[in-house]
């Protein structure tokens, strides 16, 4: 498969405000990637369709509304190209703003859960586009390594699901990995559970349990009528007593946390796990806004 070279960011394109990682940066490390894949055999990924230092032209394949604010988009290369998007789950992919692939496909396209906020300017422009419109899409970066680990227990709130949803699947699909799975997901209320279905197909999995907490789901009685067979899904937040029972049932494992959600749900998070003596070094985030207290 046809892989070359990244595209040298010129210095333009940094904006020299300290961003972290910086355009150039990313050029180094995608080069020096570049470089050892050289010396390799093929793995037949489209490098050529998506670079880290450069936007590339995308189309609007499809747009999905989940909820009130939250839409599924897919997005892919036009015209449709054989072949899979060099992303790793976990990885982000930049539209202006960071968002990570739930789910690629064998067309090069990929799917994004999007939330729209009242005053975010990317997500207006977004709105306004159609299915076919051209986007510009740059990346991948970042990214989760979890090689070590015989578990990995995911916190997230909200739309930081998405960080998870692809992670969980390539694990299940892959019959040589045996990884423990544990999600947490707090959501507003029973309508708010994004991809519940898949959730749920996850669940059904032997080393994958999934727990689901409503926080604001007023009339309970009439809420518990709408479950699904087996779903693990509690009234309330993510209590201190619940991250302790967790951190403790975990003593004997080789565990990675990953945590997704708002600032405040991230500090909340990791503030109760460093609190319950869960290992620090295995503390990871997604979009890190955490405030060191020591």
């Amino acid at each position: 498969m046809y892989d070359p070279p990244p595209e040298r960011p010129s210095e333009s394109d940094c904006c020299g405000t300290g961003c972290v990682p910086c355009v150039l940066d990313l050029y180094d490390e995608e080069y020096a990637r570049w470089q050892r894949r050289q010396n390799s055999v093929g793995d037949q990924l489209r490098r050529d369709l998506l670079s880290v230092t450069k936007y590339k032209a995308y189309k609007i394949v499809s747009i999905q509304q989940l909820t009130d604010d939250v839409y599924k988009y897919t997005f892919g290369v036009s015209p449709p190209t054989e072949g899979r998007l060099p992303i790793i789950f976990t990885q982000h992919t930049n539209i202006s703003v960071d968002y990570t692939p739930i789910s690629l496909s064998d067309k090069c396209a990929f799917d994004a859960i999007i939330k729209v906020y009242p005053n975010g300017q990317f997500t207006k422009i977004l709105l306004k586009k159609k299915t076919n419109d051209i986007i510009f899409v740059r990346g991948p970066s970042g990214g989760i390594d979890y090689k070590g680990y015989d578990s990995i227990v995911m916190f997230c709130g909200g739309t930081g699901i998405a960080a998870f949803l692809g992670l969980i699947r390539s694990i299940l699909e892959n019959n040589k990995c045996d990884i423990l799975l544990r999600l947490h997901y707090s959501c507003k209320t029973l309508d708010s559970i994004l991809m519940r279905k898949t959730l749920a197909e996850h669940a059904a999995y032997w080393n994958c349990a999934v727990f689901i907490y409503l926080s604001r789901e007023h009339n309970w009685s009439e809420c518990t009528k709408s479950f699904w067979f087996n779903e693990n899904i509690v009234e309330g937040r993510i209590s201190q007593d619940i991250i302790k029972d967790i951190v403790d049932k975990q003593q004997n494992s080789k565990t990675l946390w990953l945590i997704c959600g708002n600032n405040a749900f991230n500090q909340y998070i990791f503030t109760s796990l460093k609190n319950y003596n869960a290992r620090e070094d295995s503390i990871q985030l997604f979009h890190n806004t955490i405030i060191n207290s020591e």
